[in-house]
């Protein structure tokens, strides 16, 4: 796996990634992730705009998101015994080819609603086969000691698509020039993507006859299942598995209520809420700086442990933020808060600023270690199919608790919706981490 290592972008030491980026392998493969997320994030929020349009219709919002969620229940095990059984670049390639194509025929469509969910559910249908190829095929262009810097990195790239495809391209160039040349721009970015993916060396091994012969004989669930017992006989993979896919699903609850949040609790509307949460991509940075340092002094299974315990607080405190400006009046360090701006409103707003980096930089550190001890410890062969259940298991788990929580956000208010939800993610993780002692220990780690 080792190979050499010419001259460096010095820019990216700002990231820590400085030596990994000097290798041609994942530099590629980097790159062709921020394109793919760019396009990605710019289409999901393009594909809503044109579905939701000026109703603001939360049924349409809804049934978006499922449309979205769909997919992965449906696919999860198909993709992931695919990406094991095939050449994860070709993969890569062929989710990106088709993608660009995708968006072509998005182009030429009638845009109607009904042509809109099709189009929703074939690009998250392709997800759902190019985020675990990607996350398998890290171990594939990185030495195993790389493997936490190197997953840091790809989610701050996917940081960096996500902010431009959504900011730069998707929500600017629909004020500006409409939705027919943002397909076009999106069409190019997938078509890049997959040219990158496509030429990326060492990710063109495929499985041999025999191995594919023993799939179609073994049957997608059984593999499925293979792998699945694989992960829950390794302690430390499966609790990293169940506390990211807890952790995103409560992520996804706390952007569902976030619009009722803004205006209950910080008096302010819906589309200026952006702006509060903004630093937030502060403390993702934090998080995706530090995990490799934090990884290496405490160990990644502590290091997400203590992402996710920062990630709670941090819904506490969103729960808690009117109890928390009250408090800062009282005290009113160096008049601040009295006569000073920090006083009802302006408290709430400031300390949900503060409070969003925390959740931010808790999140990041969560999911980087998480990602990086399965890319450790389970076999090659299986990751994508563990990464696939990952995702099915995320949006599976988000379901319902995101019809649940608009409900009871509207019957009781977002505050106890936010306290009751870390309350509750505490309880299953503690009952998950005592549940996975009890099950013996499986010796050994990435070949084992």
């Amino acid at each position: 796996m080792t190979e050499a290592r010419g001259p460096g972008f010095t820019f990216w030491t700002l990231t820590g990634g400085k030596s990994l980026l000097e290798g041609p392998r994942f530099r590629r493969l980097w790159e062709q992730h921020i394109l793919g997320q760019m396009g990605q994030y710019a289409i999901n929020y393009a594909l809503l705009i044109l579905v939701v349009g000026d109703s603001g219709s939360g049924i349409r919002t809804g049934l978006f998101i499922i449309a979205f969620s769909v997919p992965s229940a449906i696919l999860g095990p198909v993709s992931g015994v695919i990406v094991d059984r095939l050449s994860r670049g070709f993969v890569l390639a062929a989710t990106g080819g088709t993608r660009a194509l995708l968006c072509v025929g998005l182009l030429v469509s009638t845009k109607s609603v009904g042509i809109i969910y099709l189009f929703a559910l074939a690009f998250s249908a392709l997800s759902q086969f190019n985020s675990p190829a990607v996350a398998a095929a890290l171990p594939q262009v990185v030495e195993q000691r790389e493997l936490t810097s190197a997953n840091s990195l790809l989610n701050l790239g996917a940081l960096f698509g996500e902010a431009v495809g959504i900011v730069l391209l998707a929500a600017l160039m629909l004020k500006t020039v409409g939705a027919d040349p943002l397909l076009v721009v999106l069409a190019g970015l997938f078509a890049s993507s997959a040219f990158l993916a496509a030429t990326i060396r060492g990710l063109s091994q495929r499985a041999t006859g025999r191995e594919l012969q023993r799939a179609v004989q073994d049957g997608v669930r059984s593999q499925f299942a293979r792998a699945w017992q694989r992960l829950r006989r390794d302690n430390l993979s499966y609790l990293a598995l169940i506390i990211s896919v807890v952790g995103n699903a409560s992520l996804l609850v706390g952007i569902t209520v976030l619009p009722r949040f803004a205006k209950e609790q910080l008096g302010v509307s819906a589309d200026s809420v952006v702006f509060i949460f903004a630093p937030g991509a502060i403390g993702i940075f934090l998080g995706l700086r530090l995990v490799s340092r934090l990884s290496h002094l405490i160990g990644k299974g502590r290091a997400q442990a203590f992402g996710f315990i920062i990630f709670v607080l941090s819904l506490l405190s969103f729960g808690l933020v009117a109890n928390e400006a009250a408090l800062l009046a009282r005290w009113n360090p160096l008049g601040i808060a009295d006569p000073g701006p920090l006083q009802g409103r302006g408290a709430r707003i400031a300390i949900t600023m503060v409070t969003t980096v925390f959740a931010g930089f808790g999140s990041s550190l969560t999911n980087v270690a998480s990602r990086a001890i399965i890319n450790e410890r389970i076999p090659l062969e299986m990751q994508g199919r563990v990464f696939a259940a990952q995702n099915v298991l995320a949006n599976i788990a988000s379901v319902a608790p995101l019809l649940v929580a608009g409900a009871l956000a509207d019957l009781a208010g977002v505050r106890p919706v936010l306290i009751g939800l870390a309350v509750l993610i505490s309880l299953f993780v503690g009952w998950a981490a005592l549940r996975a002692r009890s099950i013996p220990a499986l010796a050994g780690g990435l070949h084992a």
